[in-house]
């Protein structure tokens, strides 16, 4: 599966802003709440089972079961609280996000990411000013 990330680099006084002990806990707070505000918008979008894309008259293959993707998605808060992850543990997870010539990306993951990303950032200048 692909990664999306967000790295601050390059600006030493803003990461030493951040890192110090009066902000350190708002900061991993602040990647908690990112982490889960994607999770939760990729568990929205995420394609599931059989569905609109199939007639109306055809039935599932005999024990089928729906929505192995959308279980499969896994949160975890790592780096000691300073990294966040999402990821989604199937092995056709990755032609879902991002398509092949057959199949039509669906970006389940990355626009949650994207909105996300804004928000994320701009928290995070707020907490240096």
């Amino acid at each position: 599966m692909g990664d999306y990330r967000v790295e601050i680099e390059g600006d030493d006084k803003l990461i030493d802003a951040l890192l110090s002990n009066k902000n350190l806990k708002q900061v991993k707070a602040i990647v908690k709440s990112s982490t889960i505000n994607v999770a939760r918008g990729s568990q929205q979008l995420v394609p599931v089972g059989w569905g609109k894309r199939y007639p109306v008259n055809t039935k599932p293959p005999k024990g089928y079961r729906g929505g192995t993707l959308k279980r499969s998605m896994t949160q975890k808060i790592i780096s000691e609280g300073l990294e966040g992850q999402v990821s989604y543990d199937t092995e056709y997870a990755a032609y879902q996000e991002y398509g092949t010539r057959k199949l039509p990306a669906r970006h389940y993951l990355k626009k949650p990411f994207e909105s996300e990303k804004e928000v994320f950032i701009s928290k995070l200048k707020g907490l240096v000013k």
